[in-house]
């Protein structure tokens, strides 16, 4: 992760701003900083040899601002650096073709979710040069590599987002898509909650999909494989093709040796024959009084989870709030600015679940109550 080392801090009145970057606020050992492309939080930790300043994960700024904030910060401070490992990381990700939760998706026709080296993405962009693929990926070298072939190549219709696909694919269009795969996916043995496949990932599957659309799993593992076809198989109507070691039409480094190694290759293709309804995504993330009377007691639903999980003081009157909130299969981690009338840090993905978690949220720790 990158992150400095300085010698130390003076005492600093937020917010503030410097060299184009303000620090909005700080909550006991977090730092609100928001710059012109991205908002995000950083904290500071007091070591033996010095103190400590990296970014939050659950913020997920990129490399770009992540060096702007700590160099403002150092100035900010007045402070010598000891230790840093961030000044020969170049920022890889062209703005074009790199997207964030918050970008409009309505233009996406193909998604393959957990991309790793690229060989088959690359391939579908060449193969459907009139379509836009997306590639959904947590691993951020494998879309570094991805990005400079795409460039190297020239290729312009393969988009690229950083985040967890059950939550990108619910802020697709119904009957949008072409097709989906999902070529083989960590099989989470000892952690199925984790799998891709699951029934809400179908559910959202076959929604997105045009009619006659699908999704395609490749995979290597008995486990999934048998896991997956199950999971299918609980839907009262399902159109399912199984291919067993026939070769495919782009092979991974990673399917090359499972091959020289004499290991099983699963296909499942999911057809859908089903119009969806357009989904309502209008949803208001507002609230309207202070939140009171936290409990970290981790409350679960039918169809979400909400979790207050700490709370970090800023001053008398306001809070930064760290919960989790939404799916209880894919739910998102979020910061909530406690204060008379609170706002997301950044605001939730727009979906149906996070939706419901917020309103319950507002529910159960409203702060209005017996006002006038």
């Amino acid at each position: 992760m990158p992150h400095i080392v300085v010698d130390s801090l003076k005492d600093v009145k937020y917010p503030v701003k410097i060299e184009g970057v303000e620090f909005l606020f700080k909550a006991e050992n977090l730092i609100g900083v928001k710059t012109e492309r991205a908002k995000f939080l950083l904290k500071v930790l007091q070591k033996e040899n010095g103190t400590l300043v990296k970014y939050d994960k659950i913020t997920r700024p990129i490399v770009s601002e992540i060096k702007k904030a700590y160099k403002a910060f150092v100035k900010l401070h007045e402070a010598e650096i000891l230790f840093e490992n961030i000044e020969g990381i170049k920022e890889k990700i062209p703005d074009k073709n790199f997207l964030d939760i918050t970008s409009d998706l309505s233009g996406i026709d193909i998604v393959e979710v957990g991309f790793g080296s690229g060989r088959h993405l690359i391939h579908l962009a060449k193969k459907y040069p009139e379509k836009t693929i997306l590639g959904i990926e947590i691993h951020k070298p494998s879309i570094e590599q991805v990005l400079k072939r795409c460039i190297h190549e020239k290729i312009d219709n393969i988009r690229i987002i950083n985040h967890d696909a059950r939550i990108i694919l619910s802020k697709i269009n119904s009957n949008q898509l072409h097709s989906i795969y999902v070529h083989f996916p960590v099989p989470w043995d000892k952690k199925p909650h984790r799998r891709v496949i699951n029934e809400d990932f179908i559910n959202e599957s076959k929604r997105v999909l045009q009619k006659d659309g699908f999704l395609h799993l490749r995979t290597d593992s008995d486990n999934y494989f048998e896991y997956s076809f199950n999971e299918f198989m609980k839907f009262k109507e399902m159109d399912l093709k199984v291919k067993k070691n026939i070769p495919y039409e782009v092979s991974s480094k990673y399917e090359d040796r499972w091959r020289r190694q004499q290991k099983d290759i699963y296909d499942i293709y999911m057809i859908n024959h089903e119009i969806s309804e357009e989904i309502n995504d209008d949803f208001d993330f507002s609230f309207d009084c202070r939140l009171e009377n936290l409990d970290f007691k981790p409350k679960i639903y039918d169809k979400f989870v909400i979790h207050i999980e700490k709370v970090f003081k800023i001053d008398d009157n306001n809070e930064l709030i760290r919960a989790t909130i939404g799916n209880f299969n894919r739910p998102e981690h979020i910061y909530i600015l406690n204060k008379d009338k609170p706002e997301y840090f950044k605001l939730p993905a727009h979906i149906k679940e996070n939706y419901l978690a917020h309103k319950e949220l507002k529910r159960l720790f409203n702060g209005c109550t017996g006002r006038s």
